[in-house]
């Protein structure tokens, strides 16, 4: 197991990698490197509109955003849908992933939420489905032929550990994975890169977050979590989903912290 590089060796790296950071800066796709997608969650932005997080976000230097429910519904009949999408379209947001969504019993209600999806463009809907709903979901992911991904949320949650995210997708469709939630997988004792490993590739999104192991959440790269480990097990697995960072601290100006994030993950991905 590697050690965890310091924020110095971080920042040397990063130094080192300036075409990579240009790269993943461009304006063709930020956040974009080695074949998969760099954005935010927009729950890290929640105290501003939607017209604010996106300014929030490309602040950051990123046009990659997972939406949550938060900015707006996952209902392409809600009557803000078109201005929703003519803004995210004039302002060049990408939306590879919306979420976390719920889903239950009601196949009507589901549907509702893969309709959306299509509408929206959305590849990927991170998720926490009951039991009940597994057998509607799948046939839906195949129907639309959008996936979903389940998402760990920490102690006492019903995906807790790693071990229940493989159970809930044993003999499923591979449109049916894991959201990996690397802040969550700590704060279950259980390290990311160690996740990403057990699923292999049915890691289909990542929430990129970090804490201290019983702590509080930290900027990315000062908590527990072994970001060059992190990446090294992505491109072991040629992981090609969107990941975002999700960052809760600091709501109402989380951007320097976001941005500060955000240069210790490619420093880390260069070294990976």
């Amino acid at each position: 197991m590697m050690n965890k590089p310091s924020r110095r060796e971080f920042l040397r790296v990063a130094a080192a990698a300036g075409p990579l950071a240009a790269i993943g800066m461009s304006a063709r796709a930020q956040g974009i490197e080695e074949g998969f997608v760099m954005g935010a969650q927009s729950y890290s932005f929640r105290k501003f509109d939607l017209a604010g997080s996106i300014q929030r976000l490309k602040e950051v230097g990123l046009d990659v955003m997972e939406f949550c429910a938060v900015h707006f519904p996952p209902d392409a009949t809600d009557e803000g849908f078109a201005q929703v999408k003519a803004l995210l379209a004039r302002e060049q947001v990408k939306v590879p992933s919306f979420g976390v969504e719920g889903f239950g019993g009601d196949a009507a209600a589901n549907r509702k939420k893969f309709e959306f999806a299509k509408a929206l463009g959305v590849e990927v809907l991170t998720a926490d489905p009951a039991p009940e709903a597994f057998d509607n979901v799948e046939a839906l992911c195949e129907e639309f032929g959008v996936k979903i991904a389940i998402h760990n949320h920490g102690p006492g949650a019903r995906y807790d550990k790693v071990a229940d995210v493989l159970k809930a997708v044993a003999g499923r469709s591979p449109l049916i994975g894991a959201c990996v939630d690397t802040g969550h997988y700590l704060r279950s004792s259980e390290k990311p890169h160690e996740a990403i490993e057990a699923l292999g590739d049915r890691v289909i999104a990542v929430h990129l977050k970090d804490w201290i192991m019983g702590g509080e959440e930290q900027i990315l790269g000062k908590g527990d979590m072994d970001l060059v480990a992190t990446a090294k097990a992505l491109k072991a697995i040629r992981f090609n989903g969107p990941a975002v960072m999700e960052y809760e601290e600091s709501p109402d100006n989380p951007v320097p912290d976001m941005k500060e994030g955000w240069a210790n993950w490619q420093a880390a991905w260069a070294q990976a």
